[in-house]
């Protein structure tokens, strides 16, 4: 994600203890001006390989632009 997206920050939590459902959260330039939607979209397609063999699910995902994400710490 980290290089599909050149995100700021990545974190991938293990929500099942499997690692087969996932928590994911991206800050990333990219998602400036980009739907929650397109955000989503754009992670899915980095993870695309993964969703076909280890990770079964995402259950939760941020995506936020940098300026979002220093909003949010405020």
């Amino acid at each position: 994600i980290k290089e599909h997206l050149n995100a700021e920050s990545v974190i991938v939590k293990d929500a099942s203890g499997d690692g087969r459902h996932v928590c994911i959260d991206v800050i990333a330039s990219a998602f400036d001006g980009q739907s929650v939607v397109n955000r989503q979209r754009m992670v899915y397609k980095a993870i695309w390989e993964e969703l076909q063999n280890t990770v079964h699910a995402v259950d939760q995902m941020t995506t936020k632009t940098p300026r979002e994400a220093a909003a949010s710490q405020k």
